[in-house]
């Protein structure tokens, strides 16, 4: 265990920890940021929709960040945290290789796992031709025609807004049922919709196939899908006592009903982008150090509304 306590220990290295980082780290603060270096955009690649940076590399953009932060007292293990908990006036960190450690404040932002449906290949094809956001990906593909699957989470509106991308749009249910609501919009917006099983996806010369379980197949440009997400709060788990983050914050910087606990991306009360998460990690940074101030000196700021109730 280290010696002297972290001023916070960030967890997760997407654009929302290093941007609480660079936050906190130019607030004099010292940082630990751990990242086990799984994050659910991977394997997309690169990142859009970020000023100065669309189509940036993911990759590079995380190691150009890394090397901005080496000019503060921002330390970096790259691990996985096992367990987080409340100690007094601390919280302790507990990691898979590097140790344990303390912080006055713990920024939780290791995101969400995406739930892909089980189509077979789909998974094999997820970030190439197969998307979620038409706001990162569909620029790419702008024109060509578009499958949208609906077969487990409901996506006609996903596909409503995909016609500013694409005049040729199909619905595809997999033989789910859809509800008279869904299949209003899906007609108010010229979607023909598909029933048939789908057996399998297939990479095509064109983009992706679709092959239906009667041996017909279907071509499209990019297929497109909703998805299920599962927050990453394993570690959380014994002291946040719920299924999510979300349900715990109290305001817009990311505080928490739970002391020293923040949150701050994909977990917290965002849109899943990757402008916006680090926007909401600058936010939680700034209520930290704000936080950190008036512990330090009583009354130098006024205090925080109290937590909503639970």
């Amino acid at each position: 265990m280290t010696a002297e306590a972290y001023d916070t220990v960030i967890v997760g290295g997407g654009p929302a920890g290093l941007n609480a980082a660079l936050y906190l780290g130019r607030s004099c603060r010292r940082v630990l940021l751990v990242d086990s270096g799984d994050a659910r955009n991977m394997a997309a690649g690169v990142m859009h929709n970020v000023v100065t940076n669309d189509g940036a590399d993911i990759a590079d953009f995380r190691a150009r960040a890394r090397a901005e932060l080496a000019a503060y007292d921002v330390t970096f293990r790259d691990d996985e945290v096992v367990s987080v908990e409340p100690d007094g006036d601390h919280v302790v960190t507990t990691t898979k290789e590097s140790g344990t450690f303390r912080s006055r404040t713990l920024l939780y932002a290791a995101g969400v796992r995406s739930e892909l449906p089980p189509v077979p290949g789909l998974a094999d094809l997820w970030g190439t031709s197969v998307f979620e956001c038409p706001y990162c990906h569909a620029w790419e593909v702008r024109g060509k025609s578009f499958g949208v699957y609906g077969g487990v989470v409901p996506s006609e509106c996903l596909a409503a807004t995909l016609t500013v991308w694409s005049d040729s749009l199909t619905y595809l249910s997999d033989r789910r049922e859809l509800p008279a609501d869904e299949r209003e919009r899906l007609t108010a917006a010229g979607i023909p919709t598909v029933t048939d099983e789908i057996a399998r996806v297939s990479p095509h010369p064109e983009g992706v196939a679709v092959e239906l379980a009667d041996g017909r197949s279907l071509t499209f440009g990019a297929l497109f899908l909703h998805m299920d997400t599962e927050a990453r709060v394993e570690p959380l788990r014994p002291w946040l006592r719920s299924g999510d983050l979300e349900s715990v914050q109290t305001d817009e910087r990311g505080r928490t009903a739970l002391p020293r606990l923040y949150v701050a991306g994909d977990l917290g009360k965002n849109m899943q982008q990757a402008a916006m998460a680090a926007a909401s990690g600058g936010l939680a940074a700034m209520a930290i150090n704000a936080d950190l101030v008036r512990e330090d000196r009583p009354g130098s700021l006024p205090a925080p509304p109290p937590p909503a109730s639970s």
